[in-house]
């Protein structure tokens, strides 16, 4: 198996088109809803700020299993927090952990970031699974809303007990996770 990890180019968004689908409401926002070049480069080109925003993937040979985004980058307080996908044909083998691991090894020797945040639902339990293996742990709780609201009638109907309707706008429970580098390297 040939693991690659390195900056998204804009070509390698056209095969997230390949990417499988989400079947549970609450994990549709990471669907890949785009079918054409147009829609592609778009999406591309709003991931990409050259100082406050940077798009990173692991690869298996040519193919993107994930993708992470480096965003909300604060240079002076040396903070940034992350986002990250992978591809639903390709959960719960291990590829998550491992983008992140390539991902701060990278990010945490190449920039002056000292701190990496990053948000996960409280039902995203295997999400929090990947995050605390490489080292992230549970700084705070939030309750905010939740980032796909075009479900919400599914979403209510399905999972009443993690989520509420506060004047019509869907929220559910957040953590908010971190990693210093300091913890991030003495783990290693």
């Amino acid at each position: 198996m040939n693991l690659v990890f390195r900056k998204l180019k804009r070509k390698d968004v056209y095969q997230f088109s390949k990417w499988g689908k989400h079947e549970d409401p609450r994990f549709f926002q990471y669907n890949f809803p785009y079918e054409d070049a147009p829609e592609f480069d778009a999406w591309y080109f709003s991931k990409q700020h050259l100082l406050f925003k940077k798009v990173y993937g692991l690869f298996l040979d040519d193919y993107p299993l994930g993708f992470i985004t480096l965003k909300q980058i604060r240079w002076l307080k040396r903070t940034a927090e992350l986002g990250i996908a992978i591809d639903p044909n390709h959960l719960s083998e291990g590829f998550g952990a491992e983008l992140l691991t390539q991902f701060l090894t990278y990010v945490f020797s190449r920039y002056p970031i000292t701190k990496m945040t990053l948000r996960v639902a409280h039902f995203n339990v295997r999400a929090q699974k990947s995050y605390s293996k490489v080292g992230f742990h549970v700084v705070e709780d939030l309750l905010e809303p939740f980032e796909e609201q075009g479900f919400k009638d599914e979403i209510m109907a399905r999972y009443p007990s993690q989520f509420q309707v506060v004047e019509g706008i869907l929220y559910t429970l957040f953590f908010r996770m971190e990693i210093r580098k300091e913890d991030f390297f003495g783990t290693r």
